[in-house]
């Protein structure tokens, strides 16, 4: 990735990399006459860049899409902080009400309007996120609620089970300890509305584990 040819393209008087989550997109933060804005680049970008476009007329919080191009975009800033960055002890309850508040909203969407089918089997029955892990869910940190999401490369309509499954993954695993592992996800799952032992959960996280759907 040439920094100084983004730079340059969209105006920007700084860029900087961003190393952070699974995807294997490149991902560069710029600084614009005060504004923050993302250039994302890779595989699946063109998805999410059609995604986040309906998922915007929609109302639920996400980045905006201001320019885009083959296997590129141009999006806003998210506000917040995303969910797997360090959290003061007594905020992570907090932040995990506001994953799981987040969730409802998302699965409250009319399921008809949506264009999208997710790549995961199973019945339809709202519209899924897809990878909805701790990296892609942002909390407002000045009142713990709810502030949007990222990589939407995989929403589409599908089982609520799939994102409530990807989170109990995200939560159980070791890459967010601070939550206080499989406890934790047991309590998003109950605070969303879910079945914390329904056997969907463990089915979706190896159907992800395989690698057969990634975005």
């Amino acid at each position: 990735m040439n920094l100084d040819a983004l730079l340059d393209r969209f105006g920007a008087h700084s860029a900087e990399p961003v190393h952070l989550g699974m995807s294997t997109a490149t991902v560069v933060r710029l600084l614009r006459a005060g504004e923050v804005l993302f250039h994302k680049e890779g595989r699946g970008v063109d998805a999410e860049a059609d995604r986040l476009g309906w998922l915007g007329t929609t109302g639920f919080p996400c980045p905006r899409v201001l320019d885009r191009g083959n296997g590129w975009m141009l999006t806003s800033e998210l506000p917040g902080r995303d969910a797997s960055q360090p959290w003061p002890p007594q905020d992570r309850v907090g932040a995990l009400t506001a994953i799981a508040e987040g969730l409802r909203q998302l699965h409250d969407l009319p399921i008809d309007a949506c264009p999208f089918a997710s790549p995961f089997p199973g019945v339809p029955d709202v519209i899924t996120h897809g990878d909805y892990a701790a990296p892609n869910v942002f909390v407002d940190p000045s009142t713990l609620r709810f502030s949007g999401v990222l990589d939407v490369s995989r929403l589409g309509t599908g089982d609520r089970y799939l994102d409530v499954a990807l989170m109990y993954k995200s939560l159980s695993g070791g890459l967010n300890p601070q939550y206080g592992g499989p406890p934790a996800a047991r309590l998003f799952a109950e605070t969303y509305g879910a079945d914390p032992d329904d056997p969907r959960i463990s089915q979706y996280i190896e159907l992800d584990n395989s690698g057969a759907y990634s975005g």
